[in-house]
């Protein structure tokens, strides 16, 4: 393992970041945290993801716009809880564009470095002159260790902040930090992009191999959380890399670039993991296994479409082991397959085989489902991919 965890660290921790989060009334009747930004005294290249969705918000469409002529460059990331800035048409686009010309103008950096995130309520104006003070306020308490803040501000439903520190060896006497923060509890179900997800590093490396590796990474990680079956207008997630670490940059087939990529893996592996334990709450999370797939993406499919079954997690959350909604489930997927071929498990336990129901011990079962975390397994027994969803049962609660 090329990566150890920095107990201590958070978003500002690589070497050259600072950050902040503060409070400027964006959440009704709430003086909590607000308004985050984080900061690179040293330009990043950056790796970014965002919603597909056709109503994505106003910060998603101009951070789109902003990195389609600078990835090689950006300095700064804006990110405001409360007001997601969605559904708000050209104003909320003038909103956006005055708030990165603000951030820019306060540090002094070129207009076109910043970044936007925003997460809240849809079709509601930003608060201008709130945001306006916050954004004086949070580049004047710019600092190192202001990473724990920055995490506490972007939150919404979630009941704590996700983040996740690793410093990761790169070859012999080259180690570099790797940081990252996330939110989300509800409208969660990803298309490329997910939820609000930040990642810092003071990792020397070139843009295209930068964007690959958060491709590579996302789709191990967010893109196989279907919480609700909702994809939000503001999805996004965004790496920036400083440079600002001693040594040579990562090259393409390297071991170092290996060792990045492990680590990357991991991080967003663990802060995905992190949102679906919110958001499940007092109820179950469900690891949906499909393998013995013709293919990845039917594999997909059908792990959607049980994640998805509101029978199964009704089942699930009474405790009862109810395989039936399962193999309805993916019966319904429209993915072609052979029933008789299908084995399903819970848990380890073998409760349907090649078309038909096993023997097996339904104290055992019943055991098996009603514990916290429950794995199934679906197998199609007709080819050799895989593909694994997370999903709880937070919502029919």
């Amino acid at each position: 393992m090329s990566y150890t965890i920095f107990e201590d660290g958070h978003i500002a921790s690589p070497t050259g970041f600072r950050a902040t989060g503060v409070s400027c009334g964006l959440k009704d009747g709430s003086k909590a945290r607000d308004l985050a930004l984080v900061y690179s005294q040293h330009p990043c290249r950056v790796g970014a993801l965002f919603t597909t969705s056709l109503t994505k918000a106003a910060p998603v469409f101009l951070s789109q716009a902003i990195l389609s002529r600078n990835r090689e460059s950006i300095r700064a990331v804006l990110i405001n809880s409360g007001h997601a800035n969605a559904g708000t048409g050209q104003p909320g686009l003038t909103d956006a564009v005055e708030c990165a010309k603000l951030v820019a103008d306060e540090l002094e950096i070129q207009r076109d470095a910043v970044l936007l995130m925003s997460t809240g309520v849809i079709g509601t104006p930003l608060p201008m002159q709130r945001m306006r003070e916050g954004i004086r306020r949070a580049v004047s308490e710019l600092d190192s260790g202001g990473g724990r803040r920055a995490a506490v501000a972007m939150l919404t439903t979630d009941t704590r902040p996700k983040e996740r520190v690793f410093r990761v060896q790169l070859r012999e006497g080259q180690r570099v930090t790797l940081a990252g923060m996330a939110k989300g509890t509800r409208m969660i179900h990803p298309r490329l992009g997910t939820l609000l997800a930040l990642l810092t590093t003071d990792l020397a490396i070139d843009q295209r191999l930068l964007q690959r590796a958060l491709q590579q990474s996302c789709a191990r990680s967010f893109e196989r959380l279907n919480l609700d079956g909702d994809s939000s207008p503001n999805d996004s997630v965004v790496i920036l890399a400083n440079g600002a670490a001693e040594g040579p940059p990562v090259g393409d087939g390297s071991r170092a670039l290996a060792a990045f990529q492990e680590a990357l893996d991991a991080l967003c592996a663990d802060l995905a993991s992190q949102i679906v334990r919110d958001a499940a709450g007092s109820g179950k999370i469900m690891s949906i296994r499909v393998r013995g797939s013709a293919s990845e993406e039917a594999a997909r499919r059908i792990a959607d479409r049980v994640a998805g079954s509101r029978s199964l997690r009704a089942a699930l959350r009474r405790g009862t082991p109810d395989w039936g909604t399962i193999l309805a489930a993916v019966g319904a997927s429209e993915v072609e397959f052979r029933p008789e071929l299908i084995d399903l498990r819970l848990g380890g336990m073998l409760v349907y085989q090649q078309g038909q129901a096993a023997l097996y011990d339904q104290v055992n079962a019943v055991q098996i489902v009603s514990s916290p975390e429950i794995e199934i397994t679906i197998d199609l027994n007709t080819g050799p991919a895989e593909y694994t969803v997370w999903t709880c049962t937070w919502y029919e609660e």
